[in-house]
């Protein structure tokens, strides 16, 4: 999908209100995956909120879905989001569904007769806009020929939400022990960098 010009200018202006404040803009990391500059409500419409994630690693993660719908648009790196479905053909296969609490928790899993089948993918890329309903359930893989960390800027709607869960075949699954928690001021800092790098050249980066 490609993106309007005014969206795109939007994008960036917000981008620059967060270097400008760069010394009250909310930063956190989920360690060994990303750094989120956490940007909150749109100005315009409060049901609308922004996120920048800037990804340590793209490895495979949990096939899960969302509790809010989100759009995100590349803006350095690629991945392939691969996405599941639970199809029962009826030859005894089960999967776990595993509600997933606040603090990336685990509650005991629900059986679902059924194969966890990979039934499409997608590319995301500088300048592609990919939407993600709360219903899908997906996981996502960095793309070999990519060396570049993968930066994306989020718009999520908060009309909606849904339950969350993690799909496995296996009847144990290990999350992750450490919780997100502020940036550093290395971290901080990285990210700040290649912030001030879009701006200056907003065309290498998908604007």
């Amino acid at each position: 999908m490609e993106f309007s010009t005014k969206t795109k200018q939007e994008y960036l202006n917000i981008i620059a209100d967060q270097v400008a404040n760069w010394n009250r803009a909310d930063v956190r990391t989920v360690p060994g995956v990303m750094i989120q500059v956490c940007v909150g409500q749109n100005k315009h419409d409060n049901t609308i909120e922004h996120q920048i994630n800037y990804f340590m690693d793209c490895a495979e993660t949990y096939v899960h879905n969302h509790r809010h719908a989100f759009s995100t648009y590349g803006l350095q790196g690629e991945y392939k989001e691969k996405i599941w479905e639970i199809v029962d053909d009826k030859n005894g296969d089960i999967v776990y569904k595993f509600p997933r609490l606040t603090g990336n928790v685990f509650d005991s899993p629900i059986v679902v007769p059924g194969t966890l089948r990979h039934v499409k993918s997608r590319h995301h890329f500088p300048g592609n806009e990919m939407h993600v309903p709360t219903h899908q359930f997906h996981s996502i893989v960095p793309t070999p020929n990519s060396s570049d960390r993968v930066l994306t800027f989020l718009t999520k709607a908060h009309t909606v939400s849904s339950d969350m869960f993690v799909l496995s075949t296996s009847a144990e699954i290990e999350a992750r022990k450490d919780a997100i928690r502020p940036a550093t001021e290395e971290e901080r800092q990285s990210v700040l960098e290649k912030l001030e790098q879009v701006l200056a050249a907003p065309h290498r980066y998908g604007f």
